[in-house]
């Protein structure tokens, strides 16, 4: 590892312009390797001693000025500092300040011998190249990171104001949302995924009856994903425990709960109840079996509290109407699930990134 990587690393940490990860590793490596903590340890001395003898300097020259200034003013006399006399006078009242600056500058030049001898006799130290590693690993997801946060919300006009929102998820990796018709009721839609990345969405059918749309992600920074992890059932059984995700809020929310009716508000037969905690921005999220497979879409939560959704069997209804528009031949419902035999929090981590945000906006 290259000496001035290490100790701007160090210096760094120092000053707090570490983000959260690299400062984490950092410390973990102090209390792995005592060389790289007693190495953080002197420049933390060092940078003290640097600064106390910048403060004595400062402090020197004011009282250099000051005199200067009382003398020219005749406030005092400069009689007294002729000759060797001057030289035993400005002896007498710096001689503390100079052993002081002395000192600190011996100091100086024996912990930057000593800190350039611990990096040489270093560099080739397991420790120090897996730091350097980590370190560049973490600077470059940084600044991937700040490059994505340029983008959030460059794509809403100021002029734009949200008048609804709920959740989507893809039924195709080529774009394809469905959410619940009534989260659109403006007439720009931005979809926003777990890393908070925007797209501009269309709107391909709307469905007020049954509740249901499918949006497209018409976006030249959208990447198609190569395949879903779920799949779409229509099997499901009463008390069979199920989970969602949305976006009640800005980040995604996990609910778990189980299918405690086959039929919806006042028995409609298009919708399952589902005892689950729910708000209104999960509205349009899936609603998963344990195995992972899609079983409907969240709809939403009636006046007495009950939580509903949209049975599976009208996603693939619709997705059927919707093909009939040569527009929309493509769309292909995924028929494999990859998540089937991983544990729920497998599970979650691999729909996460299929799940949406949905902002409607005037």
């Amino acid at each position: 590892m290259e000496d001035i990587v290490l100790l701007d690393a160090v210096e760094r940490y120092l000053r707090g312009e570490m983000s959260a990860e690299e400062r984490a590793y950092l410390e973990e490596m102090r209390k792995s390797n005592p060389e790289i903590d007693q190495m953080v340890v002197e420049h933390t001395f060092f940078l003290n001693e640097v600064d106390k003898y910048s403060s004595t300097r400062n402090f020197k020259h004011s009282l250099v000025e000051t005199e200067a200034k009382l003398t020219e003013e005749g406030v005092i006399s400069p009689s007294h500092l002729q000759g060797k006399a001057k030289v035993v006078y400005f002896w007498k009242k710096y001689r503390r300040i100079v052993a002081v600056a002395a000192s600190i500058a011996g100091l100086v030049s024996i912990l930057t011998a000593g800190l350039t001898s611990v990096y040489n006799s270093n560099k080739s130290n397991p420790d120090f190249e897996r730091l350097s590693r980590k370190l560049d690993a973490v600077n470059k997801s940084v600044r991937e990171t700040n490059n994505k946060l340029d983008d959030v919300n460059t794509k809403i006009k100021p002029e734009l104001v949200p008048v609804s929102g709920g959740t989507g998820f893809l039924i195709d990796g080529q774009g394809y949302l469905i959410t619940n018709a009534h989260v659109l009721q403006g007439k720009t839609i931005i979809a926003t995924n777990e890393k908070g990345r925007q797209f501009v969405a269309t709107v391909c059918m709307q469905d007020n009856t049954r509740d249901i749309a499918v949006l497209k992600i018409d976006d030249k920074d959208f990447i198609p994903y190569k395949s879903l992890p779920y799949g779409i059932s229509k099997s499901v059984n009463l008390a069979e425990p199920v989970y969602t995700m949305g976006y009640p809020k800005e980040g995604i929310v996990y609910g778990e709960g189980y299918l405690s009716s086959e039929t919806g508000y006042q028995n409609d037969t298009l919708s399952y109840q589902i005892a689950i905690a729910a708000d209104h921005g999960n509205s349009g999220g899936p609603v998963l079996n344990k195995n992972g497979d899609v079983i409907g879409i969240l709809s939403d939560k009636s006046a007495g509290g009950g939580v509903y959704a949209v049975k599976s069997m009208y996603i693939f209804k619709t997705v059927e109407n919707l093909k009939k528009d040569s527009t929309f031949a493509n769309i292909k419902l995924n028929a494999t699930n990859s998540i089937k035999n991983l544990t729920r929090e497998d599970q979650v981590k691999k729909v996460n990134s299929c799940v949406f945000l949905i902002k409607s906006y005037q």
